[in-house]
């Protein structure tokens, strides 16, 4: 049906047609004028679009504050990741008070010394924002804008965004290309053989405006349903038909997000919280855990190279693998970080034999992933596990706002560092826990790991297998 009155609203009548061709002959009087008009646009949308993204920083150095203040490193480099996914950054990251940068979307960025770019020029710079532009080893004009991030007035770190030259020249001519015509039909309206047209056409868009705005009103009221049945043959038309695809797509995704939501829940959490939320914002408790960290190894490379419905049905189909697994066995999720899934052991009403019920969840994860690999996609074979224990604060995280339950420390960030030194279906253990299951397994010993911020190496170790075969069964 819609595609049959999209049809007929492109067979315009032969009137528009004739004052189309009379409009651009008229435009090439004021053409000189228009060229004008649109050098001084360009400017202002320039730094309009450059004033822009400094709300984008705004954003992000919020975002930062509540991970920098924990020393959330994991979620530090989750909201870098996110930040690089809007269009036009290039890239992000976030610095200490000590100028070590904690962050980054380049991950072999992490853990070095922040030096300024060389030759930067300074476009504006306030007390707590500044921007910079500089040109990067590949001969690109970049421009750096960041913020600092203060808590009760003391600095907590600096958060950066690069964006490319090219991509705000882009943004402002898109916006030109936009506003053409409120700059040239303010001038051809005055042709004296347009102005009955142009009444008779004001009839019919007065009343097709009307239909847009009662449409807009049912959809404000959440009447996502409502569609505008009789679609004029000009652009109102296309505005309705635009109206009917929006009204569409956002009740599928009203839908859809129901969906997702069921099939992401899991029958152990209300067990696993035990209360918390009843006992307040401030609730928290330290507690010895075991961490599992999953990830996908090389998960950027086939994202960017699958197609986006291949990639979400494998990662959802991972995310539910993992996710049921470690509820079988006791465990909670903490985190759902893009490709990486994090499970507390420990935490919850099952808080005996921690360590062995975390071995065991990724001992039968990788099983089955390993035989899932073998009908689903490829991607449930690419799955690295890095299991370590410590002491984590589990609590109520967040703002008055949005309150989450979730747990911060050290073995996080352990469990996180311990998959790089993994290939796909392995499980690699930290010395933590491999101390407390020693007689349980066979392992091969690794280098040890040198974690950012901390001044020993941690021995690592390579699980081979179980002692006891039936143990992970």
């Amino acid at each position: 049906m819609q595609n049959e009155q999209l049809n007929k609203h492109l067979r315009q009548p032969l009137i528009f047609r004739v004052s189309i061709a009379v409009l651009l002959l008229y435009s090439l009087s004021i053409g000189l004028p228009v060229s004008f008009m649109m050098a001084k646009q360009r400017d202002v949308l320039f730094a309009q679009t450059l004033k822009s993204t400094e709300a984008v920083v705004g954003y992000f150095a919020a975002s930062a504050k509540v991970p920098l203040l924990a020393d959330d490193t994991l979620r530090l480099n989750a909201i870098a990741r996110d930040a690089v996914g809007l269009d036009g950054v290039d890239y992000a990251f976030v610095v200490d008070r000590n100028r070590i940068i904690q962050a980054h979307s380049r991950q072999e960025m992490l853990g070095r010394q922040y030096a300024p770019p060389a030759k930067a020029v300074v476009v504006s710079e306030n007390k707590d924002a500044a921007i910079v532009q500089y040109q990067d080893n590949e001969g690109r004009q970049i421009f750096d804008l960041s913020r600092t991030v203060f808590y009760n007035n003391k600095t907590l770190g600096v958060v950066h965004l690069g964006i490319p030259l090219d991509f705000i020249h882009s943004s402002v001519s898109a916006q030109q290309t936009s506003l053409l015509p409120a700059l040239l039909i303010p001038a051809l309206l005055v042709l004296a053989g347009l102005f009955v047209l142009a009444y008779l056409y004001g009839q019919r868009f007065r009343a097709g405006l009307t239909v847009l705005v009662e449409a807009a009103g049912e959809y404000g009221k959440g009447n996502l349903r409502h569609r505008i049945d009789e679609i004029p043959n000009d652009e109102l038309g296309d505005a309705a038909l635009a109206l009917n695809t929006m009204a569409e797509k956002l009740l599928a995704r009203g839908n859809n997000h129901v969906q997702l939501e069921n099939y992401l829940k899991f029958s152990s959490v209300d067990r696993i919280l035990e209360g918390p939320v009843s006992k307040g914002e401030s609730y928290a408790v330290r507690r010895q855990v075991a961490v599992l960290f999953a990830g996908v190894k090389g998960f950027g490379s086939y994202a960017g190279t699958a197609k986006p419905e291949d990639v979400v049905t494998a990662l959802n189909k991972y995310i539910e693998i993992v996710t049921r697994i470690i509820s079988k066995h006791g465990g909670y999720v903490d985190k759902i970080i893009g490709d990486a899934v994090v499970g507390i052991f420990g935490v919850s009403l099952y808080r005996e034999e921690h360590t062995a019920r975390a071995l065991r969840a990724a001992v039968e994860l990788q099983r089955t992933l390993a035989a899932g690999s073998e009908i689903e996609s490829h991607l449930l074979s690419n799955v690295c596990v890095g299991i370590s224990a410590g002491i984590v604060l589990s609590g109520n995280i967040g703002s008055h706002s949005k309150v989450e339950y979730s747990s911060i420390g050290e073995s996080i960030k352990e469990a996180y560092w311990l998959i790089g030194l993994g290939e796909p279906g392995e499980i690699i253990l930290a010395d933590g826990i491999y101390s407390q299951i020693k007689e349980q397994v066979l392992v091969e010993p690794l280098a040890p790991l040198q974690v950012v911020g901390s001044s020993e190496a941690i021995r690592t170790y390579r699980f081979l297998n179980l002692k006891d075969k039936n143990v992970g069964q």
